[in-house]
């Protein structure tokens, strides 16, 4: 009887073995890494669910500074305000807003002071608190200088828009002082380089990415802009925002610049602002005695003469429209004025254009408004307005030429091919735009503008507080606005603890 024998080879103890130390190996990973790892999964959660209502939390305090904002303009636009849900401490107001409720029983208050509440410079400070249950408060601080209406007019700023301002080629922007001595009995300072200042002020409530685009334009003065970070401009190579003369600045802001794609602003001394908010005012043309009622006016034009018997044909390519102290008023459908035609301007002429949806102002073709140095213009336009090269242009101070834009939908107001113009403009609605090499002098408040060429904007500080016929002196606005963080807060945190 033959015994048969299985021998075991070396590889096969081998091959147990290694399933032996891959259990014990999997055996111990369970029992310690597992745990490890969900403890670790859990702590980034905590840490992303904190990061989450940490941003929640600087978008209360956020809110909070819009909240106080709109209280002051509310207060602004009408005197019977009563500031009903605040709490008055001397010239103090404050009040707490409780009722932020998050997902999984998180809560968060917003804590408002605002200081100097009925001046013409109140500051706010919000303190935004969120609670979380299972780690500690998140608390944010945020600060803001306002200037309310009363204490500048409608022309506070050199452009200020809704929703954009973009330029390109490289525009250059800075100011100038027409009424030094405040006297309009002077005579007015016209631009020149030796009277050119680095204060003027450009400005948009836009809150998307690159709502103030200025390509390689400089802007001698300051920006601000809706959003509440520097997304908001955008500046390439050539391009700067701040005190015309670099040595100004503080070092820190053009260190390292070749890491900042051509970024040159001068943050350190305030040139840029966020978080910008401004209110609008509603133009509707005023009531006026009419001295005049045509359904058009166009230059140049023909006419039979009614003295000659055959009807001769008279060519008419120069007008004056106004006398010296007296006030005209027009209403027409359409003013037109080219091919070489002058409009001269005598006197106070106030035109009224009240069609909408169409060009109804046009100086186009060599065609041209010339005003008499004491002569005033104001037109009040519903609809679109076109001005191609110099064919708006008088020197004249800027305050004495005004375009009051009356439009309820979108307006279109085009200074095209090397356009020249010395005046204001206020037309909320308006959709401006400026090409070729002009030049502009003045102020300028719209909807949008675009700027293309290598021209100029000059902002005229006289208009500061310039409030024309409207029935308010100017917007409310946020001139300053910052996060505070560590001792930054303890001026503060006596009065924000209610």
């Amino acid at each position: 009887m033959r015994t048969h024998v299985t021998h075991f080879t070396g590889s096969q103890h081998t091959t147990g073995s290694a399933l032996i130390i891959a259990l014990i190996f999997t055996t111990i990973l369970g029992v310690i890494a597992v745990p490890s790892y969900l403890q670790l999964c859990s702590q980034t959660y905590k840490s992303s669910n904190r990061a989450f209502y940490n941003m929640a939390t600087m978008n209360l305090a956020e809110s909070g500074v819009e909240y106080a904002v709109n209280a002051i303009m509310s207060s602004n636009e009408n005197p019977n305000y009563s500031w009903a849900d605040w709490t008055i401490q001397g010239s103090d107001a404050q009040i707490q807003l409780s009722d932020h409720i998050f997902i999984g029983n998180i809560t968060g208050a917003t804590n408002i002071y605002i200081y100097n509440y009925a001046s013409d410079a109140p500051e706010v400070v919000a303190k935004a608190t969120v609670v979380l249950p299972s780690s500690p408060p998140i608390t944010r601080y945020m600060y803001a200088r306002v200037s309310a209406s009363t204490s500048q007019g409608l022309f506070a700023y050199g452009m200020l828009t809704k929703d954009f301002i973009k330029a390109s080629g490289g525009v250059v922007f800075d100011s100038w002082n027409s009424d030094p001595d405040n006297d309009s009995s002077t005579s007015f300072i016209p631009y020149s380089n030796s009277v050119a200042t680095d204060k003027v002020a450009i400005a948009t409530t836009g809150t998307s990415d690159g709502s103030i685009t200025l390509g390689s334009s400089d802007v001698y003065g300051t920006a601000a802009i809706g959003g509440s970070d520097y997304s908001g401009l955008y500046v390439s190579w050539g391009g700067q925002v701040g005190p015309k003369d670099i040595n100004e600045w503080d070092p820190s802001d053009t260190e390292e610049l070749w890491k900042k794609n051509g970024w040159l602003v001068s943050t350190q001394t305030g040139a840029l602002s966020t978080s910008f908010t401004a209110d609008f005012e509603t133009i509707t043309a005023p009531t006026l005695e009419l001295t005049h009622l045509w359904s058009e006016y166009k230059l140049p034009y023909s006419y039979d003469d009614p003295a000659t018997s055959w009807n001769d044909n008279k060519y008419i390519d120069e007008e004056t429209i106004g006398q010296q102290g007296i006030a005209t008023v027009l209403n027409m459908n359409e003013l037109e004025i080219k091919a070489g035609a002058t409009l001269r301007i005598e006197g106070d002429v106030t035109i009224n254009l009240p069609n909408e949806n169409e060009t109804t102002l046009k100086v186009i073709q060599g065609g041209a408004i010339e005003m008499a140095s004491d002569a005033t213009l104001k037109i009040y336009i519903a609809g679109n307005m076109e001005v191609t090269g110099a064919g708006i242009f008088s020197e004249v101070a800027p305050k004495q030429l005004q375009i009051w834009g009356t439009g309820t939908d979108t307006q279109s107001i085009n200074f095209l091919n090397n356009g020249q113009f010395s005046g204001l403009i206020y037309a909320p609605n308006a959709e401006v735009k400026i090409t070729g090499d002009s030049d502009l002098y003045g102020s300028i408040v719209c909807k949008n503008i675009t700027l293309t060429g290598s021209g100029s904007f000059r902002y005229d500080q006289a208009l500061a507080n310039y409030t024309g016929d409207t029935s308010t002196p100017g917007p409310t606005r946020v001139d300053y606005v910052e996060e505070l963080v560590g001792d930054e807060r303890d001026p503060y945190v006596e009065n924000l603890a209610f």
